[in-house]
């Protein structure tokens, strides 16, 4: 039992954690200043009851601590968060592995954090995969900051004209951001985080980027303005069209009149059930990005979306494979057609209308 127990959600977190025995839980408010540590978290963090209780966070833990990003994501998503095999330093006790689940009480302002020992699945990881991951997410992060840190110093004194892609250049940085979070913690493509989503934000973003990073490609949009929004994740699906979007460029930079065109439309009489629903989603979007390259050769039209196949010297294979279990995850279908100086790539997504079965 904790030693001061503030809410409902603390005693919520313990029944789900009783299982996981012993379960260090550790309360701390909005400042990240510890409220309360029952006994637990003291043995584990190296500190009596005063000497944790009343300090913050950062004096308990390094500044360089997963747990802070976990935090981080608590606050800006609300709900519950867990992680596998995060590793906590500080100033009191050696580096020590534990799972962690934390949620946020809005209504007290409460920051409920247990920590457990890792499961065998971590400690006994012999690739030593989720330690590189994180050591790769944490120096990818670190510039990632400084890119969105120099970006919104320059936005202070630029033209007019400039605003825009510095804009971008933030926002791509805080995408990546998330999407290392996420594949630190071990999140996959196929579990996405639903939310509205207006899916022409997303396609003016990549047409954005892409316009400045092919600046010799004419970039043509034709959207259905009556769209509804979608339930969707935002960075997945803007993962999966920047990487169709960016094939289909750079498929036409030989080309003497290179263009690549995204479109958007309503599909009436399409039912499509998202996975793990028994609703069904009466009507759908469709995205379409079309090239008019040379077109995939016919013999490797069978194999685009197999993990780690690719017809570019360079490509890594990887990209039309996440696009499909994107998509799958989401509920839709993805599919394209190609022939010498037009390819097509159609994405049907369930719009959130939605109408139960019969």
């Amino acid at each position: 039992m904790i030693d001061h127990p503030r809410d409902e959600a603390t005693q919520k977190l313990l029944a789900i954690l009783a299982q996981d025995a012993p379960v260090a839980l550790i309360q701390v408010d909005d400042s990240q200043k510890i409220l309360s540590a029952n006994l637990q978290s003291q043995t584990f963090l190296g500190g009596g009851h005063d000497r944790l209780v009343g300090r913050k966070l950062s004096e308990v833990l390094f500044h360089d601590c997963e747990l802070f990003q976990l935090i981080d994501r608590v606050l800006r998503e609300t709900g519950e968060v867990s992680a596998s095999g995060i590793t906590l330093t500080g100033p009191f006790f050696q580096s020590q592995q534990f799972d962690v689940r934390m949620n946020y009480d809005h209504p007290t302002c409460v920051m409920n954090i247990a920590l457990s020992p890792p499961t065998t699945r971590v400690r006994q990881d012999p690739s030593g995969l989720a330690t590189f991951a994180r050591m790769l997410g944490h120096e990818i992060k670190n510039p990632l900051g400084g890119i969105s840190g120099a970006a919104q110093l320059m936005e202070r004194s630029c033209r007019a004209d400039q605003m825009e892609l510095l804009h971008l250049i933030r926002s791509e940085a805080q995408r990546i951001g998330r999407l290392i979070d996420r594949f630190t913690a071990f999140e996959l493509y196929n579990a996405p985080r639903f939310a509205p989503v207006n899916i022409h934000e997303i396609l003016d973003d990549i047409l954005t980027m892409q316009t400045v990073a092919s600046p010799n490609v004419t970039f043509k949009k034709s959207f259905d303005p009556s769209l509804p929004e979608i339930s969707a994740d935002r960075d997945h699906l803007h993962e999966c069209i920047l990487n169709i979007a960016k094939n289909a460029a750079e498929a036409v930079s030989g080309e003497e009149h290179p263009e690549v065109k995204v479109s958007t439309s309503y599909q009436a009489g399409i039912r499509l059930p998202r996975p793990g629903n028994e609703r069904r989603f009466s009507g759908a979007l469709q995205i379409s990005i079309r090239d008019n390259g040379p077109g995939i050769p016919h013999a490797a039209q069978e194999q685009v979306f197999k993990p780690f196949f690719s017809t570019k010297s360079s490509g890594s294979g990887i990209g039309l494979s996440v696009c499909q279990d994107i998509i799958l995850a989401h509920g839709g279908r993805i599919s394209f057609t190609s022939r010498p100086g037009r390819t097509q790539f159609d994405i049907i997504l369930p719009i959130q209308r939605e109408t139960t079965r019969s």
